[in-house]
């Protein structure tokens, strides 16, 4: 097996090639490129990284390609696969990095089709262990401190599609849609009874009690990760 080192360098000289090849095809130079990605990386920098002697993070590599024509995923892909064909790597690629997952931060109350596929006009980073289940994944902005035990008001959360709330654990955290409006709570359910549970310092939130024979409740999904209003004003 080779060392990760080699496999690192085999990987990004994949990446670089792709990248060059795109940008000589689009006539577009190192300066002009650097220009596109608001300088914010120098002809140089560029062009170690189409060397593949210079490591690229996931979210430089999206600006790149998004000025050049590629998909950055594809690109990471097509360089796996070469990878794995080449016999140089037989196990997958673990990546300390993000990738962006669009979302709407302008819609508290309407309907759940309207809230899933409304226009997202914001976006947020979430680590690369989750591209896997990506189309799976629903981004939403949290207003309000009915969970600021775990998560404070204005974070931003993750959750994942689930088929049945019956493989949820009691006390999952879940984005639920109840009335008209989204909410993210713990989850109970006992029967056609379900619970969803605001954990918070503010004692003034209640529990929402459903009797399902009777009202309608949706779960959008189970939170899986969620990034704190302290780290949303940092990065974004």
């Amino acid at each position: 097996m080779p060392e990760k080192n080699l496999i690192d360098m085999e990987l990004y000289a994949i990446i670089g090639k792709q990248i060059k090849t795109a940008r000589n095809l689009k006539g577009i130079s190192l300066d002009t490129l650097s220009e596109l990605i608001n300088g914010e990386k120098t002809k140089s920098t560029l062009k170690r990284y189409e060397d593949g002697s210079s490591r690229i993070e996931m979210d430089m590599l999206e600006k790149i390609c998004n000025q050049i024509g590629l998909n950055y995923v594809d690109v990471i892909n097509n360089a796996k696969d070469e990878l794995n064909k080449s016999g140089l790597v037989e196990i997958p690629i673990v990546y300390n990095d993000y990738f962006p997952l669009h979302y709407s931060t302008n819609l508290s109350a309407g309907t759940l089709e309207e809230l899933l596929d409304s226009e997202p006009d914001a976006i947020v980073y979430v680590p690369i262990k989750y591209q896997m289940i990506k189309k799976r994944l629903h981004a939403f902005k949290v207003n309000g401190t009915s969970m600021n035990n775990i998560i404070a008001d204005n974070s931003i959360v993750v959750a994942e599609d689930v088929q049945s709330v019956l493989n949820l654990k009691d006390g999952a955290i879940v984005v639920a849609w109840v009335n008209g409006l989204a909410t993210v709570k713990r989850l109970y359910v006992n029967g056609n009874q379900i619970t969803l549970m605001p954990d918070s310092s503010d004692k003034s939130h209640q529990p929402i009690m459903i009797n399902t024979d009777i009202d309608t409740v949706s779960i959008i999904g189970r939170v899986i990760w969620h990034m704190n209003p302290d780290d949303v004003e940092k990065y974004y």
